[in-house]
């Protein structure tokens, strides 16, 4: 992950599949929807792929 601005939040994410190799431009919401994509994805896993993660505020 590469922060290319700190205001307005901006950056790049390199991303590696086995056809080619990808950089994810960022910006504070595209960031945000992309971790709750994960998220979703993370959490519907059942069985022995159930998350063990959690996330709480303090």
């Amino acid at each position: 992950m590469l922060v290319t601005s700190r205001n307005p939040l901006r950056g790049l994410l390199p991303l590696a599949s086995e056809e080619e190799d990808v950089e994810l431009s960022l910006d504070r919401g595209t960031a945000e929807l992309l971790i709750s994509a994960l998220l979703e994805f993370i959490m519907a896993g059942e069985g022995g792929d159930m998350p063990t993660i959690s996330i709480g505020r303090g």
